[in-house]
């Protein structure tokens, strides 16, 4: 293996799976004022808070939704619901004319908890804008297609 070729490797690896994740969760706790609110969002993954941002940014997410959207079984919605509705992030509601299906709307905690979120997203988002403008379109297109191939590896059905 070539140097270059382990250096990607263990880049994407480190970005799936190392210290940005934590670092922007410290980021996020950073603009939480509640003492009390930072020790809940601690207890939650990134996969938890990326299913509060959902159910923030769209009305009316029924769990299905947030499944497809986050490409997350429908089983793992409802557990990570299921503590978000533990700790009052998030409410269980119908619409009158069908009572089966429910829907989940932020409480007010969950509120302020996405409201940070969003800023760690927009932030996150402009520094990739920042570091995809220092390339050309050509290796813009190279980057977006190594991975584009990336994103659909999968050691099932070789």
């Amino acid at each position: 293996m070539k140097e270059i070729e382990r250096e990607i490797i263990q880049t994407m690896q480190f970005l799936r799976y190392g210290e940005p994740l934590e670092m922007n969760q410290d980021w996020l706790l950073e603009q939480i004022e509640s003492p009390e609110l930072k020790a809940v969002i601690k207890k939650h993954s990134i996969l938890s808070l990326n299913v509060l941002y959902e159910i923030g940014r769209h009305k009316d997410q029924n769990p299905a939704t947030i499944a497809e959207s986050l490409n997350v079984t429908r089983g793992g919605i409802s557990r990570i619901s299921k503590r978000l509705l533990n700790d009052s992030l998030i409410e269980v509601t119908q619409k009158t004319d069908n009572q089966k299906e429910k829907f989940y709307i932020l409480t007010s905690q969950g509120q302020l908890v996405f409201e940070a979120y969003d800023k760690l997203v927009q932030r996150i988002y402009q520094k990739n804008l920042d570091i995809i403008h220092q390339f050309s379109i050509e290796e813009q297109q190279t980057i977006f297609s190594y991975i584009k191939k990336v994103s659909e590896l999968s050691v099932q059905g070789e």
